[in-house]
């Protein structure tokens, strides 16, 4: 599994019921395609937001994506670095 980051912008903030409409669309399509959500940022401002996924790849995450009828900027793969993550762990 790889470790996939999905950028977003919105030209208004983000709600909280915004949010839920999008995690309600886009479960099924993660499970789908083999993907798990793993964690969200959403900058002060709402209008960015980073999503950290696993999946089999980077298609995976952009077909479930578009599959739910949501949007993207980019998805990149990424290793993880950090104090308390191994060097040979990314």
């Amino acid at each position: 599994m790889e470790r996939l980051v999905v950028e977003n912008l919105f030209d208004s903030p983000v709600t909280d019921e915004m949010r839920a409409s999008w995690t309600q669309s886009l479960s099924p399509c993660l499970e789908a395609y083999g993907a798990r959500w793993t964690r969200s940022y959403l900058s002060k401002d709402r209008k960015r937001m980073i999503c950290e996924f696993e999946a089999p790849d980077a298609e995976s995450i952009r077909t479930a994506i578009r599959t739910a009828g949501l949007t993207f900027e980019r998805v990149w793969v990424a290793d993880v670095y950090g104090p308390d993550v191994p060097a040979d762990a990314g």
